[in-house]
């Protein structure tokens, strides 16, 4: 039993980064000299993984304490009481490190050169006149159409009423680095993500609700019963009153994610009744439309200022961070945009605390910060082409 209690914290130590680079690579080298020892190593990476995120809804809104307490409780039954408190206080520095001690994320940038986004919009009138909005509370009047509220925090508002002008439209973009919401003249609720536009009626008029969108936003569809009806390139949706995401941010890829109520996505000739808890995929390049059951909270946690991701492609995180932060990522070689992430962050926090806890979890990512760019690489112990040239 001593024995394992001095493997497993060594184990610990190595990936909870508490180790310089000569101790890291010694152990590293020990770790793998012996089969049962990686295999262990392996176990515990993944166990750490598994504690992480079953606390994800806990560390998002939860308390130190609750989070702390969760993660006790799960490694004394996983392990069997095997170095238990080691394994508690080792893990939950791993994932809880604050940002002093973000260690081997190079940056030559100053302190404020990544920082997060913040609502800004552009507003175009029915005229086609463009209004730039931020959370600064303002009155925007569109003569004959409407009286629209800029709240402080970031909202539009429109005032309830038949416009002067029959069918008039109006549209919000938001750029890279910027995020808004908008409460519609029914009352419909959307919030509106970085790099996204909407188009919509001032107000509705006959028997559908219908808006256009690109991008990404979330729906709280205000009931009245008549449809609600979002049209995001070749995909429509309709709904009567519900919750629900579409997210067209990959190209030729558009996903609709229903939280709560009912909706029908309609796309490539066919059509996939939701229920909540349920994602539909559908895909240009082949025309396929395609449902199953998810967990959401990854796909709809940045409407509550959180970013969730579970078992996600760097890439496809890293382009989900660079709309948000505005940076460039570039990638060292394609193999590591493969790599398999579990993490989060709230919004608008430091991204480079993210970036710390992927490579501590990844054992071989690192990540170097110059200016507006992220460089994404493997250490040396994980690329072969930097083995070769030893």
């Amino acid at each position: 039993m001593k024995d394992n209690d001095d493997i497993i914290s060594k184990i610990v130590t190595y990936i909870s980064g508490e180790l310089d680079d000569e101790e890291r690579n010694a152990t590293k080298r020990w770790i793998d000299a012996d089969a049962d020892r990686r295999a262990l190593f392996e176990q515990v990476q993944r166990e750490e993984q598994r504690l992480r995120w079953s606390v994800r809804v806990a560390l998002i809104k939860g308390t130190y304490a609750q989070v702390r307490n969760r993660l006790r409780r799960h490694v004394v039954v996983r392990w069997g009481g095997i170095a238990a408190a080691a394994i508690a206080v080792g893990i939950f520095a791993t994932l809880y490190a604050p940002v002093r001690e973000r260690g081997n994320v190079s940056t030559t940038a100053t302190a404020d050169s990544i920082l997060p986004g913040k609502p800004r919009a552009m507003l175009y009138l029915a005229s086609g006149e463009g209004i730039a909005v931020t959370d600064s509370a303002r009155t925007i009047l569109d003569p004959g159409v409407a009286e629209v509220d800029v709240k402080a925090g970031g909202e539009l508002t429109y005032t309830t009423g038949a416009p002067a002008l029959p069918g008039a439209m109006h549209r919000v973009t938001i750029p890279r680095g910027g995020e808004f919401s908008a409460v519609l003249s029914d009352g419909t609720k959307i919030w509106l993500n970085s790099r996204t536009e909407l188009s919509y009626p001032v107000t509705f008029s006959g028997n559908s609700r219908e808006v256009h969108l690109d991008g990404e936003a979330y729906f709280e569809v205000a009931a009245d019963g008549r449809p609600f009806v979002v049209h995001a390139g070749d995909v429509v949706v309709r709904v009567l009153g519900t919750d629900f995401n579409i997210n067209t941010q990959t190209a030729g890829v558009v996903k609709t994610v229903l939280v709560r109520g009912s909706v029908e996505v309609i796309a490539g000739g066919e059509r996939v009744k939701l229920a909540p808890d349920q994602l539909a995929t559908y895909r240009a390049s082949d025309g396929t439309l395609s449902a199953r059951r998810v967990d959401v909270t990854p796909y709809v946690a940045w409407k509550d200022d959180n970013f969730v991701f579970d078992g996600q492609r760097l890439e496809d995180i890293m382009e989900t961070l660079s709309l948000w932060y505005d940076v460039e990522v570039i990638y060292e070689n394609d193999a590591v945009k493969e790599t398999r992430l579990t993490g989060d962050l709230e919004r608008y926090d430091d991204v480079r605390k993210l970036l710390y806890f992927f490579e501590k979890t990844s054992s071989g990512l690192h990540f170097e910060i110059d200016g507006k760019k992220i460089l994404v690489q493997w250490t040396d112990d994980r690329d072969p082409t930097k083995q070769n040239n030893k």
